[in-house]
């Protein structure tokens, strides 16, 4: 009983923290560890359980996301998002996580200052950004970010908003509802390749009983997160979407 409540809060804070800026799966993950999962089995059970969290976001930012030019750019972002989740999942199950483990606090930590520095780096790139190919060069983040998020997960969304707001000149906040849509799409895609695998050849990577309660919590907590971060000033999305990434850099780093 203790257990379930525990992953039910875990899933209803991680679903928050991703819905306003990314990094929800790092506390998710040590919950799953702590009731009893190997790694592996936590990371891919906190896919699983955090989806329903993305749905709700996702229904959060609608209205920013029916907009004609957003719905535009969404659509383009789409197919890279689950090729990274398909990619990504399968990184997870057949190469393990000792080299990726190495580089995550350090790109964790890059682009968590590349965002609060945003500002400042968009002055300097608005006479250079290039106008033609940012299309080309959004769909590449949307798959890079996404083959990262099917793999592992953790601030998925900092590393996304940092380097869309190179590439754009939107607000931060209609980045935001992009980043949800990818996160949505790369997990859901990256959830049913862990729920294929683990049906078809069982493994013990994916513990469905543990995904239960976390499933319920991130639903409301997805639900509750967008609502809170779409009336957020940029500057503190922003510095707080720095915040997470920073901790969650620290962390890995510090773990190992």
């Amino acid at each position: 009983m203790f257990s379930d409540l525990w992953l039910f809060l875990s899933g209803f804070v991680a679903a928050g923290v991703n819905a306003a800026a990314g990094g929800g799966t790092l506390l998710s993950f040590p919950a799953l560890i702590a009731a009893g999962l190997s790694p592996i089995a936590a990371n891919a059970t906190s896919t699983v359980g955090l989806l329903p969290g993305m749905f709700a976001s996702t229904g959060g930012y609608w209205r920013e996301l029916s907009s004609p030019e957003l719905r535009k750019e969404a659509r383009l972002q789409i197919v890279p998002a689950a090729l990274g989740g398909v990619l990504g999942a399968w990184l997870l199950l057949h190469l393990g996580g000792r080299v990726f483990a190495r580089v995550v606090p350090l790109l964790l930590l890059a682009a968590s200052a590349l965002l609060a520095a945003q500002p400042l780096v968009a002055r300097w790139l608005g006479r250079h950004r290039p106008q033609q190919g940012s299309v080309a060069l959004a769909m590449l983040i949307a798959l890079a970010t996404s083959t990262y998020g099917g793999y592992f997960g953790a601030g998925q969304g900092i590393i996304f908003l940092a380097a869309m707001g190179l590439v754009t000149t939107r607000p931060i906040g209609e980045v935001n509802a992009l980043k949800v849509l990818v996160a949505m799409v790369n997990s859901a895609v990256a959830a049913i390749t862990f729920v294929m695998v683990e049906a078809w050849h069982p493994t013990g990577a994916l513990d469905f009983r543990a995904a239960l309660p976390l499933c319920i919590g991130s639903f409301a907590g997805g639900w509750l997160g967008a609502r809170v971060a779409r009336r957020l000033p940029a500057p503190v999305l922003r510095g707080f979407a720095a915040g997470v990434g920073v901790a969650i850099g620290l962390y890995l780093a510090l773990r190992r």
